[in-house]
């Protein structure tokens, strides 16, 4: 059910044993999804609309390192930020969650042998086809081999899903189940209870309107920078005996990962070196190649986890990329508008339309002009600190009474060493393999600190509600609990130690699936 009112939920039997979650992104209709199919009761509360909407500017600030992500890669909407992102799935790696000894908190407390049964689980429960899930596979699949790049790196494949918005993903599922409740344009507040116990959560609607939505288990997400500020905001709420109040962690290692350009390439061989890293389309699914150090290169020496890809520029980029989304705006039945914009870009790419669609059928790929610059670009993994966090600004407050979150993002100055080595071992790589030279960004190369300015945020918010072995450490248990409360627990990015080099929702993902595989009782897949 789609409601839009509190008073709705009354006639849908809320004395049965009900699942909260605050917040309709990846994770709030992923988790709620796969507890209805285990017979539980749902009610997830969204403070937008079915309409794309932002956060109010009196909601936040950034301060620190430059952050534009606070304000362009966040929705405040039906589906969340899967209303912005491209849908690429990625998973972490062993090292992510091990620990490294020079990265201050880089331990989880989960290993990654008991989550990586949970990323086949929730490729599965996502649609991707089981025989998508191998790289090797894939690569067989359109007659290559996965490429060798010497032996500090490694190739690997990231995966697409073919409807990024959740909202569109999970319509069905909340259209047509019983259990299964999403409550519109009602923003948290608060919450109330007794003791460790969590009792409900405080909403209020667009007209001002209070009423509170009871539950027996509370899942918190809400988003990196939302779940640290209604967390936050709970602590100082004198109404009640917060459990979490005197949890100094709150809102510290916020992360996000660094993305930009080190390099211009030039590629020994064009067809071969396209052959090698062109996004690969098969089946109808849609895979992108890139690279990055192996496991024990990263330990043996400091340095951050980074992946590195190719970005492929021509004089008719622009045009082939509108003609693209036209095309798969059609084919999901989306309202069609700006017809003469479409004959505009189909005419300026007219002459590659049969290269297009020949390298597309024939050989699997994505085709790109074979004049493009070719561009080097990164995802590096930023050293986590404590003193990057997020705070309350009680002086300003938003059209709901909430106070301003404040984002003070900070580096390690691990980063640009990391970078550099990066791309000096990547250039070695490239042309012992025979594949490519690498012209590497002079101040990057002379380490001159002004190239981080060139690198910004990619929106792959992380941190502020950490996991840690207790209260001391973190924010959440090994199990995504509140430390202090028997039913409260945060889903998503913000419970992450380390960000890896892999975009952030998948992994938060699996994370959800794990969680709900413990809150229903179910013993762990092999």
């Amino acid at each position: 059910m789609l409601l839009t009112e509190v008073n709705q939920l009354r006639s849908g039997g809320t004395d049965e044993h009900v699942t909260v979650l605050i917040g309709s992104g990846a994770i709030g209709l992923y988790a709620a999804s796969e507890l209805v199919k285990r017979g539980r009761r749902v009610i997830v509360v969204e403070s937008g609309g079915v309409s794309l909407g932002n956060f109010s500017p009196e909601s936040y600030a950034s301060v620190g390192v430059s952050h534009s992500g606070i304000r362009i890669s966040r929705s405040r909407s039906l589906g969340g930020t899967t209303n912005l992102w491209g849908g690429q799935l990625v998973e972490f790696q062993p090292v992510d969650f091990a620990g490294r000894d020079w990265l201050e908190g880089s331990a989880w407390p989960v290993t990654y042998a008991e989550v990586a049964p949970f990323y086949r689980l929730t490729y599965e429960n996502l649609g991707q086809a089981r025989e998508t899930h191998n790289d090797d596979a894939v690569w067989k699949s359109v007659s290559s081999e996965r490429p060798a790049i010497g032996d500090e790196f490694e190739a690997f494949l990231t995966r697409w899903l073919r409807i990024p918005s959740f909202a569109v993903m999970f319509a069905k599922h909340y259209e047509s189940r019983e259990k299964f409740t999403v409550l519109t344009g009602q923003t948290v507040v608060g919450f109330e209870g007794s003791g460790e116990r969590i009792t409900g959560v405080r909403v209020v609607d667009g007209s001002g309107k209070l009423a509170t939505i009871a539950g027996e288990t509370f899942i918190l997400a809400a988003g990196t920078i939302e779940n640290s500020r209604l967390l936050l905001h709970g602590a100082s709420d004198e109404s009640w005996q917060c459990p979490w109040r005197e949890n100094q962690n709150i809102g510290t290692y916020f992360q996000d990962h660094l993305g930009g350009k080190v390099a211009a390439v030039q590629p020994n061989d064009t067809r071969t070196f396209f052959d090698t890293f062109c996004t690969i389309v098969r089946g109808g699914y849609k895979y992108q190649p890139k690279f990055r150090l192996r496991n024990d290169v990263l330990a043996r020496d400091r340095i951050l986890n980074i992946q590195g890809m190719f970005a492929f520029e021509s004089s008719v980029s622009e045009h082939l990329v509108y003609f693209k989304q036209f095309v798969k705006a059609a084919l999901y039945s989306r309202k069609i508008n700006g017809l003469g914009d479409l004959y505009r870009n189909v005419a300026a790419c007219s002459n590659y339309l049969g290269p297009l669609v020949w390298r597309y059928l024939w050989d699997h790929r994505v085709f790109v002009p074979a004049t493009s610059k070719i561009s080097l670009l990164i995802q590096a993994e930023q050293g986590a600190v404590a003193e990057s966090r997020i705070r309350l600004d009680r002086r300003v407050t938003d059209g709901y009474g909430l106070p301003r979150a404040v984002l003070d993002w900070r580096l390690s100055g691990h980063e640009q060493a990391s970078i550099a080595e990066f791309a000096r071992r990547a250039d070695e790589a490239l042309r012992c393999a025979g594949l490519a030279s690498l012209t590497i960004e002079p101040d990057l190369k002379a380490m001159n600190p002004k190239f981080m300015s060139t690198l910004s945020d990619t929106g792959h918010q992380a941190g502020g509600t950490v996991m840690g072995k207790s209260e001391r450490e973190g924010v959440v248990d090994r199990d995504l609990k509140v430390f202090g409360t028997s039913n409260l627990y945060v889903g998503g990015a913000s419970t992450f130690r380390t960000v890896s080099n892999a975009n952030t929702t998948f992994t938060a993902l699996a994370l959800a699936t794990r969680l709900v595989y413990h809150l229903c009782g179910e013993h762990p897949p092999d």
